[in-house]
């Protein structure tokens, strides 16, 4: 029950910030930039902007200290540079995050963080950055993050939202252009696999709970064909091309040959078949390419009883990366 409720609350919390509060200069390329807490400059007012209930639950007082304590609120307000940003992506303006520590010398390397769900549903809020966002920044990233095209197309133009982002983020001044990661989580590991499909600097890519074959995952899940009915184009026209196209399991032999490509997955995933990740590690390992998969038994679809080994799993599979000098 609880963490239903923190879902629907990391949900409701989207509507609840102005959007375009204290807009500031933007850098070059990015349409305008936001400071994140500029609607909420004090832990009070950030806790009173959340929502009174959410699906007829009350939301608490102490659930939100509990999910962001005082302290928490203020290290990431002394400690981060975060921007809520928007860009223009094939004649679309569409919005992210760029997050980065203050402090520290020399260029950052860049962390992609692609997000699951679809249209509104899994949206980043100020919550998520909180769980999501700021830890991988704490760890020494510049972490930028792609809320997608309005009407995404679940893996066809929203794609080049993130390609976009990336091109941006690496103009930025103080970032590292020869070390660029991917993390998707869900239907954000299948944005991954396209990204790194079309690109040659991609260092390495971690995927939780990841869809990599759509048309397995449709037997196995039915209730998904809504959703690609809904965002994918020309999907009745040939449902098997559309899905072929976007399932990395299909055409592993196209990513780049020396990405290492970490996959973790909940055993118990009711939303993407564990299958998936054991799938598309075998067909990598008979490529010949480096990777490495991370099953976690009895665990959800977003690992959510192992969240501090998956993230330690995954920026130790970065730093491996970095140290031996990347692609």
């Amino acid at each position: 029950m609880l963490r239903t409720l923190l879902a629907a609350l990391a949900l409701a919390f989207a509507v609840a910030l102005p959007a375009q509060a204290g807009t500031d200069a933007a850098p070059a390329g990015f349409l305008s930039q936001t400071d994140c807490f500029a609607a909420t400059p004090d832990y009070g007012s950030w806790l009173q902007s959340l929502p009174a209930h959410v699906d007829g639950q009350p939301v608490s007082k102490a659930l939100a200290e509990s999910l962001v304590p005082a302290r928490a609120f203020a290290f990431a307000r002394s400690a981060f540079e975060c921007r809520v940003v928007t860009y223009a992506s094939d004649g679309r303006t569409v919005s992210g995050y760029v997050v980065r520590p203050k402090a520290g010398g020399g260029a950052l390397p860049l962390l992609v963080y692609n997000r699951g769900g679809n249209g509104d549903f899994g949206r980043l809020d100020s919550l998520q950055l909180f769980r999501k966002l700021l830890p991988l920044a704490k760890a020494g990233y510049a972490v930028v993050a792609s809320q997608y095209r309005d009407d995404d197309e679940f893996g066809g133009k929203d794609v080049g939202d993130v390609v976009r982002l990336i091109d941006l983020s690496l103009a930025m001044p103080g970032v590292d252009p020869g070390h660029v990661f991917l993390l998707g989580e869900s239907r954000g590991a299948m944005t991954s696999y396209l990204v790194a499909r079309q690109r040659s600097d991609i260092t390495a890519m971690a995927t939780v709970g990841g869809a990599t074959d759509l048309l397995a995952g449709l037997a196995w899940r039915p209730e998904m064909e809504r959703v690609y009915r809904a965002r994918i184009p020309g999907y009745e026209r040939d449902r098997q091309a559309a899905l072929a196209d976007r399932s990395a399991l299909r055409w592993a032999e196209r990513l780049p040959a020396g990405m290492p490509v970490l996959l973790l997955h909940g055993e118990a995933d009711d939303r993407v078949s564990v299958e998936d990740s054991r799938a598309m590690a075998a067909r990598l390992r008979q490529l010949g390419r480096p990777c490495k998969l991370a099953v976690y038994p009895g665990d959800d679809h977003g690992i959510s009883h192992n969240r501090q080994a998956v993230r330690a799993e995954i920026l130790e599979w970065f730093g491996n990366a970095r140290a031996s000098g990347g692609t």
